[in-house]
């Protein structure tokens, strides 16, 4: 998320006061204490997705709720039009230890048929280690993909010779990794009815997690979770405190392994796992009572981006090129597909559908607390 510009005001410029002003693009003014605080919307460009599912007794219709939504998970990725390689290895460290399953073993955009090879890859079956160990497992996936990486790069350097001599260098820095590539984001998803039984604590999976990229990467590696519910569920699911505390920890999103339909929870996931934000802060306490949101896309952006939106004002985009950001999107103001304000954090959040897609530019329009109209 970066921020654009927050101003105490807009202004505009008249030409000829008293003129005929056809043609003209006049803007309204805005009285000097209002400030309008803008940022522009931002995703990753390549993540590489692990999941993690539990394949004991009991997970048979969690594991087919997830085949059957995966559409929701993956359609942020294809909108945003992300790299994405995902894998899946399963809890069971006795059988898999963290090896991927599945075929193809790593999904990409090119992959035919792409969701019902996942469907294919996640339905890993019941008949794995009642000793569900999820994070332990995921430590061991990250492993075995830095040992083939650095297979890679060993049989790269062996065939360098002397009449080329960056050729050492050009294969740390140029190899093609299959997974864990340098330059991609990392996201971990756990999916089970049980608590994380790794005998190691959150707090040493964290910092395993954290550096898994390599030094100085840390905050590129974010972990999620569908669990039982926390503190209790309606399901008879295990709550899921560990991973509810690991996602906490790396700013990753949970949903309920008890919920009949995973779309909204993958959804949710998804928008996470890319970067889109959904909470954007205010530079100064707000009265309230004066707040105004907007988004402002480009005016050929796909009708499915604006489909949230309460309103959508087309008027400036007449006479302006198709890719200018004139299209102005009003969202809905409060939950399940609105914004609010978070006062706590002195923030907008945006829930649901109403999270700002890649190229929208967000304007928070409001007066200082305390000063008003």
């Amino acid at each position: 998320m970066n921020r654009l510009a927050s101003v105490a005001a807009l202004a505009f410029l008249v030409t000829g006061a008293g003129c005929e002003c056809r043609g003209q693009n006049l803007v309204a003014t805005l009285p000097p204490d209002v400030r309008v605080d803008t940022y522009s919307q931002q995703a990753a460009s390549k993540i590489d997705v692990l999941w993690v599912i539990d394949n004991s007794g009991s997970m048979a219709p969690r594991q087919d709720n997830l085949a059957r939504n995966f559409q929701a998970f993956i359609n942020e990725f294809t909108k945003n039009s992300i790299d994405f390689r995902i894998a899946v290895t399963t809890t069971d460290v006795f059988k898999e230890a963290g090896a991927f399953v599945g075929n193809p073993k790593i999904l990409t955009p090119s992959t035919p048929n792409l969701i019902n090879a996942f469907a294919a890859n996640v339905k890993v079956g019941i008949n794995g280690s009642p000793y569900e160990v999820g994070m332990e497992a995921a430590r061991m996936s990250l492993d075995k993909q830095h040992a083939a990486n650095a297979a890679l790069i060993d049989t790269c350097k062996r065939g360098c010779t002397a009449s080329k001599p960056t050729c050492p260098y050009d294969c740390e820095t140029k190899t093609a990794f299959p997974f864990l590539r340098p330059d991609a984001y990392l996201y971990l998803v756990f999916v089970t009815d049980e608590n994380d039984q790794s005998s190691q604590d959150v707090r040493y999976f964290y910092r395993y997690f954290e550096t898994a990229k390599g030094v100085g990467n840390d905050g590129t590696v974010t972990t999620a979770a569908i669990m039982g519910d926390v503190p209790t569920n309606p399901c008879g699911a295990t709550p899921g405190q560990k991973y509810q505390a690991l996602s906490e920890l790396t700013g990753g999103e949970v949903g309920s392994i008890c919920d009949d339909n995973f779309s909204v929870t993958l959804k949710k996931l998804a928008t996470n796992a890319v970067g889109l934000k959904r909470k954007f802060a205010l530079q100064v306490k707000p009265n309230i009572q004066t707040l105004q949101v907007r988004v402002r896309y480009p005016c050929d952006i796909a009708a499915d981006f604006t489909a949230p939106c309460a309103s959508v004002d087309r008027t400036k985009c007449e006479g302006n090129p198709a890719d200018s950001i004139n299209l102005v999107c009003t969202p809905k103001q409060g939950a399940p597909d609105g914004w609010s304000y978070e006062a706590a954090n002195n923030v907008v959040y945006f829930e649901g559908e109403s999270v700002p897609a890649l190229s929208g530019q967000i304007e928070l329009q409001y007066y200082e607390e305390g000063k008003g109209p």
